[in-house]
């Protein structure tokens, strides 16, 4: 009786500590700075403020928590009406109401919350995580297990946080637009879950691309992190390094929807003239600086690229589990 009482506690704590784990990525990312066109310390949006990040990864970390339950549910052959949808509203709508500001985390938690209930599902039995099956398998159960509940639960998130880019106009084909004052009833009535909601999402949005994928780009760009950590160990440095590669690469997809595809390659091209300076951060710092400048006075934001590498930090996290922002080769053992 008492080994049990033991092990609970034990597994109680470690669910949590995880749960940690994948919020952390949401105040990390954030603090980073200067990451061109972003919110972090230095710089507020008018409606979003550094602090609401703050509060948004205090908030997501107990809905995490819920996701790693719900995980461990499934492994055991409990089929759920509600797994990933009212997570992920219940992380952007509280947030809001709590910090009082706008939308923070809609991207970044249907990133993480998958996530969460991947974690659960192997139920997390050592502290060694393995990345690539932990992603694989985020994406394999949000395909077999979402349901038309997370599809409704989804949208609601989506209106809540009420992104500029998304618009009533938008041709949505099959799936209801979000803006569709029937949007419920149409999702019930042609059995839409969450999985059909960002596969079609995903031939446009980056952060549905990425789960459908199994995310590859969070596993490259947290392999990227951890190489920049190990030549020079100076985790500011490593997070604004990551996020100019990651925007070096593609056009960010919020650009793409706000101000068109050519101020997207824009910003894309000038993030890989920065790639060319990063083993000289002095003189690239005052670069990258610059930039953070020229697209906070255009409010140009690279809002998706920020989502992604929140999750990174997240999966770095995971991975790490200790001495986080303080590395050294003589530490990473």
């Amino acid at each position: 009786m008492e080994k049990n009482i033991k092990l609970m506690i034990n597994l109680r704590r470690r669910l949590s500590l995880h749960a940690f784990y994948l919020s952390s990525g949401l105040a990390l990312e954030a603090a980073a700075y200067p990451k061109p066109g972003n919110v972090h310390r230095l710089h507020d949006f008018s409606d979003i403020k550094f602090e609401d990040f703050l509060i948004a990864s205090g908030v997501s970390q107990m809905h995490m928590l819920r996701g790693l339950r719900r995980g461990m549910l499934l492994a055991k052959g409990i089929m759920l009406v509600n797994v990933y949808g009212d997570l992920i509203k219940d992380i952007v709508t509280e947030s809001m109401r709590i910090s009082g500001g706008g939308n923070t985390n809609l991207g970044s938690s249907l990133l993480l919350v998958p996530l969460s209930i991947a974690l659960g599902y192997l139920r997390v039995n050592n502290y060694e995580i393995e990345l690539k099956n932990l992603l694989i398998t985020a994406r394999d159960l949000l395909r077999k297990y979402s349901t038309i509940n997370d599809a409704v639960n989804y949208y609601k998130a989506v209106r809540a946080a009420s992104p500029s880019y998304i618009r009533a106009t938008d041709n949505t084909g099959e799936m209801p637009n979000v803006w569709d004052p029937e949007f419920i009833s149409k999702i019930r009535s042609r059995g839409i879950t969450l999985w059909n909601v960002i596969s079609f999402s995903s031939m446009y949005d980056l952060n549905s691309n990425e789960v459908v994928q199994g995310y590859p780009r969070s596993l490259e760009l947290t392999i990227y992190l951890l190489n920049r950590l190990r030549i020079h160990g100076e985790w500011n440095r490593a997070i604004v390094e990551t996020y100019i590669y990651q925007l070096s690469r593609e056009n960010d997809p919020v650009i793409v929807r706000k101000y068109g595809s050519e101020e997207a390659a824009y910003v894309r091209d000038e993030a890989r003239k920065l790639m060319h300076c990063v083993d000289d951060w002095l003189t690239c710092r005052e670069k990258v600086a610059a930039l953070d400048e020229k697209l906070y006075e255009r409010k140009v934001n690279p809002g998706s690229t920020a989502d992604l590498i929140a999750v990174v930090v997240s999966l770095y996290s995971l991975w790490r589990q200790r001495r986080l922002i303080r590395f050294s080769n003589s530490s990473s053992s």
